[in-house]
């Protein structure tokens, strides 16, 4: 198969010998004129390549974001797993019956939850000194009790893991109020263990 592709096309009769004169003297201009005005051809097969190679580009640039970015999201949970663990507060201790525990009721995702503690962790939970963190696990979400202060570690990095923390300084803001005047209900002294 020797010769110009428009010499194989001749052959195989799918072009007419005319087309191909025409095609030829297309060309034959198109050069002259280049070097005429002192421009260079565009060469549609080049600029396709080129086209298609920067979309292959963008196309891996946009697959290797989101490969950092599932990385980083895995790596953040990974600490939030490791904080939670390490700082994890047994909910009673081994000796109370399940009779002695109270449950503390909190909503997580729109549905009541009950998690049963002691009744010192339910009153630290309410002052806001101990809160509660959801671990995600392969099948299941498991609460934790963990200090207020690994909550806020917890808390920079994703809030959706902490489900109760109870705020300490609006107790004592409240506590502190001035003389209560324009407060109708000052002297009605409301629970923070209120159970619901």
């Amino acid at each position: 198969m020797a010769g110009s592709l428009q010499d194989q096309l001749l052959g195989k009769g799918l072009i007419k010998k005319q087309d191909a004169k025409n095609i030829h003297t297309a060309k034959k201009k198109a050069v002259q004129q280049s070097r005429k005005n002192n421009t260079e051809l565009v060469n549609e097969a080049s600029e396709l390549a080129k086209k298609a190679e920067q979309q292959q580009r963008n196309k891996s640039q946009a697959l290797n974001e989101k490969q950092k970015d599932e990385a980083q999201r895995k790596a953040l949970l990974a600490q939030i797993r490791q904080i939670i663990e390490l700082n994890s507060i047994h909910k009673s201790p081994k000796k109370m019956s399940q009779d002695e525990l109270s449950g503390y009721n909190f909503t997580d995702n729109n549905k009541i939850k009950t998690l049963y503690i002691s009744p010192q962790n339910h009153d630290l939970v309410s002052h806001g000194r101990i809160a509660i963190a959801k671990l995600h696990d392969s099948n299941a979400e498991t609460y934790h009790l963990i200090p207020a202060d690994a909550a806020n570690k917890i808390s920079e990095r994703d809030k959706e893991s902490i489900v109760v923390l109870n705020d300490r300084l609006a107790e004592n803001d409240h506590d502190n109020s001035a003389d209560g005047s324009d407060d109708l209900y000052a002297e009605f002294k409301v629970p923070d263990d209120l159970m619901w």
